[in-house]
């Protein structure tokens, strides 16, 4: 199961903070750290172990770009001042201590993640769903009852972005719509149904379901890839038949009034 959490912490030299986060088998962890605005031209990095002997992870002076390395992707958004590494594929061995830290002269701000990582039954690895072009989709994901009075949410994924676009609900049995996502939450039944209306090849993408329990802590719960087929133009047809049928009707009207 797939599970990113995300967390935005602060770097602040001389005082080491630190951070629980919690991952799934199969799934993974989103981690932002907050840095000050000074630092944005330095080298960033992440690393596993005690600070002392912490063994780099991923590290990169690339700005404003995804970088990967294995399972590891790091974002340096020099904008924000904060720079964000996801790790993918959990397992239980990556459960441990972390660091994301600056590269600077001297002591390198830091911040600890102790990740640990667990499993759980409770909701779906992956669904794989289909649509024809014009079409719905329709998307049932089930999350921890301990998530219940949490955010709920579905992403899109754009390349190492799993969240490059969001639709969420914060309250249970009540629709939520953005654009053509439409989110519904039954806390009761710990279920999530999303539905994409009118849809074309464009939608055919990896989308995550997942909660947000603090302001900048997601977890991604299942993953669900969606194939759309065909061409919309049966679609289109309709729509213009509809069109010219409402125009008919108005010239009809016009030449009523006039008479």
């Amino acid at each position: 199961m797939k599970i990113i959490w995300t967390f935005t912490l602060l770097m602040i030299p001389g005082v080491l903070s630190s951070i629980s986060v919690t991952g799934y088998s199969g799934g993974g962890v989103s981690i932002t750290c907050r840095y000050e605005g000074k630092y944005k031209n330095n080298e960033k990095y992440f690393c596993r172990g005690e600070w002392s002997v912490c063994t780099d992870q991923i590290r990169t002076n690339t700005k404003n770009k995804w970088v990967d390395s294995g399972s590891f992707s790091l974002y340096d958004d020099t904008r924000a001042a904060v720079f964000t590494v996801t790790i993918r594929d959990l397992s239980e061995e990556d459960s441990g201590t972390y660091y994301c830290a600056v590269e600077r002269s001297g002591i390198d701000p830091h911040t600890e993640v102790n990740l640990n990582v667990v499993t759980a039954d409770c909701c779906q690895k992956s669904i794989s769903l289909s649509a024809a072009a014009g079409g719905s989709v329709n998307i049932s994901c089930r999350y921890p009852q301990s998530h219940s009075a949490d955010v709920k949410f579905v992403c899109r994924r754009s390349g190492s972005d799993l969240c490059a676009e969001e639709t969420s609900v914060k309250e249970s049995r009540r629709w939520s719509a953005e654009g053509q996502m439409q989110l519904y939450d039954d806390r009761e039944q710990q279920l999530l149904t999303g539905i994409i209306s009118h849809v074309t090849q464009q939608h055919s993408a990896e989308y995550w379901c997942g909660v947000q329990s603090d302001p900048g802590h997601k977890s991604f719960i299942t993953r669900v890839l969606v194939s759309v087929s065909g061409t919309d133009d049966s679609h289109t047809h309709i729509h213009q038949h509809n069109s010219k049928s409402r125009l008919a009707f108005i010239q009809q009207i016009t030449v009523f009034c006039v008479a």
